[in-house]
């Protein structure tokens, strides 16, 4: 994994743990960005962000 996606760096970020808006699990890191319908961009976790890009 990157090292931009994990310890100090991540932990810099306002809202870096939470529920996944996308799958509803909680507790996760949501580090990974995606743009929702009305245009806005949200945080999202690691499985939903890697089911949507190999979805493309």
């Amino acid at each position: 994994m990157g090292k931009q996606r994990r310890g100090k760096i991540i932990k810099k970020n306002a809202g870096w743990r939470g529920t996944c808006p996308v799958c509803g699990r909680p507790r996760l890191r949501l580090a990974w960005t995606k743009k929702d319908d009305e245009g806005k961009v949200i945080n999202i976790c690691k499985l939903c962000y890697s089911k949507i890009s190999t979805n493309k």
